[in-house]
């Protein structure tokens, strides 16, 4: 991983050094020219670059979209669920040092100026960071966090503790006057909407739906009064992605799964498709999407068994396997919009918000706006229509839930992975099996057990380790716990 770590511990400074809206080379907390509206972009393009790259690349592999090329060891551990103290230390240190510092004082100094608008773009895209934080390590520093030497030592908070706070801080953003005079526009220094208050608030209104529905299982009451509340107040969602898509095919300025993977890496081929996956979309006819996500080989498409890098060259011919399609100009997600579809169609699905009619049209949008992210203008009707492999099955509420989770895990491959890994471990599919590829009980879709996998058969990643570096250097730091144990809204 140094090399994909060294390049990251970089990317925002020399990525936003090419243009003046993205130069987070200066330190917000010291730079006495800088203004919430440059930290603001500091600390969007900082958590861009460390989610779409480690943290997507383990959880692609943890969903089974990707598995590592047999002819590389990139990214092996995170297929054989090899997770340590020191897995992805970088990633957390540069969201904390970087983004969220970023991000902090962008609400700080703007909330000082009553600058309402950069208040609650900075508010919403750190509560955006946070919850991805706390979801995967189930505890973390936040409320004495970011205060330098004021609390050296802070405690760490769990999850519930942090989502309650999320939504404390997103509504009092949310409460703030957008037509103040004090207010300014900060134009293309906002990387995701542009200036563009309106989406802001449909971004924040997006997030609490979300936060809302991740503890469906662990706080029914609480998500559904949430919802509830949300819906009766006429809360507009997003209709469009909450993206970056300012990359060039130019060093240093691309998209930085593509910088870190392909540009910095001496090959470019440790992503494989997963057989798992690859062997779903087969098995549903799902070729338009296939030939987007993946190359087609000489041989024809064709997956690798999850975690069988150590297979011989020879048996399994790496040219053979298919390659995830990752380009230099591709768009950085957040949050797309086939996920926004999916959480509102899980909504009425369960006879909230909009109720359970809309859920079938809310579904069959999902899909549709999945297959047009990949630049397919036609032909995604064909798989939900009446007797198509993804109709909607208006059965019973758990198999209508099935039918969106197994959707919403198809369309944020390559883009979501973490947020999918996330997802399958909340409502519980794609489902996990103990049969391998070859047996015949095996279902296309189903999750085996890596071949490589240390953790023993049925025991799968839940969470990541609390980071080595802040193990070190803060005592208040929680006993460490396996990595298969569940987080706190995983009940299901």
């Amino acid at each position: 991983m140094k090399k994909i770590a060294i390049f990251l511990t970089t990317f925002a400074v020399v990525f936003a050094s090419c243009s003046d809206f993205l130069d987070v080379n200066k330190d917000p907390n010291n730079a006495p020219t800088n203004t919430p509206a440059l930290a603001l972009p500091a600390g969007i393009a900082s958590a861009g670059a460390r989610l779409v790259t480690n943290y997507n690349i383990m959880g692609g592999m943890w969903v089974q979209y990707w598995a590592q090329n047999n002819g590389s060891n990139q990214y092996k551990n995170f297929d054989a669920y090899i997770v340590q103290q020191s897995t992805l230390n970088p990633d957390f240190n540069e969201l904390y040092s970087g983004s969220l510092q970023d991000l902090q004082f962008a609400r700080n100094e703007s909330k000082k100026q009553g600058d309402w608008n950069l208040y609650l773009m900075s508010t919403v895209m750190q509560s955006y960071v946070y919850q991805m934080l706390v979801d995967i390590y189930d505890e973390i520093p936040f409320d004495e966090a970011l205060q330098g030497n004021l609390v050296q030592h802070p405690h760490f908070r769990p999850g519930q503790e942090v989502y309650d706070s999320l939504i404390v801080r997103i509504d009092e953003a949310l409460g703030r006057d957008f037509d103040a005079t004090t207010n300014t526009d900060p134009g293309k220094q906002d990387l995701l909407f542009h200036g563009d208050v309106d989406r802001w608030v449909q971004f924040a209104n997006t997030l609490k739906l979300k936060i809302y529905l991740r503890q469906i299982y662990a706080r029914p009451a609480v998500a559904q009064s949430g919802i509830a509340a949300l819906y009766a107040g006429g809360a507009n969602f997003l209709t469009t992605s909450a993206n970056m898509s300012q990359f060039d095919n130019v060093e240093n300025k691309s998209n930085p799964l593509y910088e870190a993977d392909r540009r910095k890496l001496n090959t470019g081929e440790n992503i494989k498709a997963s057989k798992t996956f690859m062997d779903f979309l087969e098995a549903n006819d799902d070729t338009l999407r296939r030939a987007k996500l993946f190359t087609e080989p000489k041989k024809g498409f064709r997956g690798i068994e999850q975690g069988n890098f150590g297979a011989s060259t020879v048996e399994i011919v790496p040219n053979d396997i298919s390659t995830a399609i990752i380009g230099a100009t591709d768009t950085l997600y957040f949050m797309s919009v086939p996920e926004i579809l999916f959480l509102q169609a899980e909504v009425a699905a369960r006879g909230m918000g909009p109720g359970t009619g809309a859920a079938q049209g809310l579904y069959e949008a999902a899909i549709q706006a999945a297959f047009a992210r990949l630049g397919i203008a036609t032909g995604a009707e064909d798989y939900y229509e009446a007797g198509g492999p993804y109709e909607y099955p208006n059965g019973t509420e758990e198999e209508n839930l099935k039918a969106i989770a197994v959707q919403k895990w198809i369309a944020l491959a390559g883009i979501e992975g973490l947020e999918a890994f996330f997802e399958r471990n909340r409502l519980g599919y794609p489902e996990f099996t103990d049969f391998s590829y070859d047996d015949a009980e095996y279902v296309p879709g189903d999750l085996v057990y890596p071949i490589g996998g240390v953790t023993g058969l049925g025991n799968r990643p839940k969470r990541l380790l609390f980071p080595e570096t802040e193990r070190n250097r803060n005592p208040n730091t929680p006993d460490q716990v396996p990595i298969t144990t569940k987080v706190w809204w995983d009940k299901k």
